[in-house]
């Protein structure tokens, strides 16, 4: 896609996309390249007939590496930069719109819980949990599943991003199961923590001071705040509690039409929040060889406060 500053938009894709473009896509201008044609040619031509050769060219910095030497081979006297720096400020505000695809994603996902929780889940090895969590909300409405869906149990949940696997879920397990929908392209994003059975004094009291950390966090949210005292909010309350070597990762990150984007809600990120900014809330800890807990909410900024996406309950669920 390429967006001249004072010409219409041109779309260059190959033809099996042809028919999706045309009844997906508000542009006009859709070029097709077929199998067997060099896609750089038509590249050259799009520039002749923008009259850009010298041009400055703000390219994604996601942009597959032969896309962008396709680009600089046709463009080879222009000037390249990252056209972060201009979308970056306008996609971190949500409009209206954004926000109720947010609200959607988000309700599906609860529901998702909902349903979880109230299944027998001893004995399930956690990819077939993370199946039936993807089956649920894909049943409620989902267009497809935000990211790879997370489930972790036992000493496996003291690893953030651990990988679904066939370990099976036993009695006094904590689970955590971080996951997500698509709502008209917008990301939910959501981690809730679960326990198998029973939970030892020690599971359920650390699982007190998250809970307690989140809420902190997310009271401290309003306009003009920094996005770095939002993650101090978190931190300070696990500091507290003995437990701030085992938040091992930030407090937040936003989310859009990625699971993951500005702003970062990080120590020294000194961003300003502004009304219409979405992110999560996701403090942890996390017990090497014993478990983690970690709960997550994504909240977008009102004029005052902290509007919460997700509704389901904070509350420890043991699930047998």
């Amino acid at each position: 896609l390429l967006l001249p500053r004072e010409a219409e938009p041109i779309f260059l894709v190959p033809e099996l996309y042809e028919e999706q473009i045309k009844q997906e896509s508000p542009f006009q201008d859709i070029r097709i390249w077929k199998d067997g044609d060099d896609p750089t040619d038509l590249l050259r031509q799009m520039v002749v007939d923008l009259a850009v050769k010298e041009a400055r060219v703000l390219v994604d910095d996601g942009m597959w590496a032969k896309f962008f030497l396709m680009l600089r081979e046709a463009l080879p006297k222009a000037k390249f930069a990252l056209v972060s720096r201009v979308m970056v400020p306008l996609r971190m505000q949500k409009t209206p719109h954004e926000i109720h695809c947010f609200e959607q994603a988000g309700a599906i996902a609860d529901e998702a819980f909902e349903e979880i929780i109230r299944s027998k889940i001893a004995g399930m090895t956690e990819l077939t949990l993370a199946t039936a969590l993807e089956e649920a909300m894909k049943k409620r409405g989902a267009e497809k599943i935000a990211f790879e869906t997370l489930v972790a149990s036992g000493p496996n949940s003291a690893l953030p991003h651990h990988r679904a696997g066939r370990r099976r879920i036993e009695p006094g397990d904590v689970v955590i199961l971080d996951y997500g929908c698509r709502v008209q392209g917008y990301c939910s994003d959501i981690t809730r923590t679960i326990v198998c059975k029973e939970a030892s004094k020690e599971i359920q009291a650390v699982y007190e001071i998250v809970e307690r950390a989140q809420e902190k966090a997310v009271q401290a949210i309003r306009p003009g705040v920094k996005a770095e005292e939002i993650d101090q909010a978190a931190r300070q309350e696990i500091t507290k509690a003995d437990y701030g070597e085992r938040f091992i990762h930030r407090t937040g990150h936003g989310i859009g039409l990625d699971v993951h984007e500005e702003p970062y809600i990080v120590e020294a990120n000194h961003l300003e929040l502004r009304q219409g900014m979405a992110f999560s809330v996701e403090p942890g800890i996390y017990l090497p060889g014993q478990f983690g807990i970690r709960i997550e909410d994504i909240v977008v900024v009102t004029q005052r406060r902290a509007q919460r996406m997700n509704r389901c309950t904070h509350t420890l669920q043991i699930v047998g």
